[in-house]
């Protein structure tokens, strides 16, 4: 059950810790089933400021929402920018306007029983104006507390919601070259996964035994988890009510390979893997990616 009132801000609170069986891993990955992401809304920007509709995609609708989860989707994937909606330091205050708008797009989703993944996404951008969370970047002390800031008051405002909101700390985080990780970004990654998951889980509410998203170098699968340095985060300030083996941690990594079907754009390829027995009709020739895992 669903306890509502109203909140300091105006806007419904959510059901407490006390109300909500937590699940475990295997049982809330079985119950997210299959995800949708909101790619490039809430996550767009303009010189320096997040913008919704700077990259051409309509505002986010109620009924847009409602299309996805009658498609059959029980997950929705929000990608979030901030950029410079984050005020000075000391407090780095996030602009109000801003902070209410993203509540108001997970409550589309969480309101229809939906669970939802909400992250920090270009503000980790090299190629992005108004991007700060630069892990190679000389000032890491002024990043480090401006990230625990921000974070402190998103968690802050989605403290009541249950374990339907999964927070992710970044996104496709790295130095903006590709290839092997490097020292000491990678370590100022880990740091960062580290203040991310001290600070939300002392932010009150159902924090302390929310589940939380945390990727490795440019959330890459291999680099993640091959031997490059990912360290996964100590979970200390969890619920007592958490077994003392579990964590509430979940691992986020992106795989884009073979990139001619996943990633590409002009619509050439559009099958990949081994072809089905019963197939009626073939793919036109040559629409069949040749890529093979190594």
């Amino acid at each position: 059950m669903l306890a509502v009132g109203l909140s300091t801000t105006g806007w419904a609170t959510r059901a407490s810790a006390d109300t909500v069986t937590p699940l475990n891993a295997s049982q809330i990955v079985a119950d997210m089933g299959a995800g949708w992401n909101l790619g490039n809304s809430l996550e767009a920007s303009s010189n320096g400021y997040p913008s919704e509709t700077a990259w051409n995609n309509p505002t986010v609708t109620q009924a847009q929402i409602d299309r996805v989860r009658a498609a059959g989707f029980k997950t929705i994937r929000i990608p979030v920018s901030y950029l410079n909606a984050i005020g000075s330091a000391p407090n780095y205050t996030i602009d109000a306007a801003w902070l209410n708008r993203i509540q108001q797009v997970v409550d589309y989703a969480y309101n229809r029983g939906m669970y939802v993944v909400i992250n920090m996404h270009g503000d980790g951008y090299k190629s992005v104006g108004g991007s700060w969370l630069i892990c190679d970047a000389a000032d890491q002390t002024t990043i480090k507390a401006k990230y625990q800031k921000v974070w402190q008051q998103i968690a802050t405002r989605f403290q009541a919601y249950d374990q339907r909101l999964i927070l992710e700390s970044m996104n496709e985080n790295f130095d903006g070259q590709y290839g092997n990780p490097t020292q000491p970004c990678y370590s100022n990654i880990n740091s960062y996964n580290q203040i991310f998951v001290d600070t939300v889980r002392q932010a009150g509410g159902n924090n302390n035994s929310r589940w939380l998203l945390v990727p490795g170098w440019n959330t890459n699968i291999d680099y993640t988890a091959g031997d490059y340095g990912f360290v996964i985060p100590t979970d200390n300030h969890r619920s007592s009510s958490i077994p003392s083996n579990e964590q509430r941690l979940m691992i986020s990594v992106h795989y884009y390979s073979p990139w001619d079907f996943a990633g590409e754009e002009n619509g050439t390829i559009t099958q990949w893997g081994r072809a089905r027995p019963m197939r009626r009709r073939s793919p036109p020739g040559g629409r069949r990616t040749t890529w093979t895992p190594s």
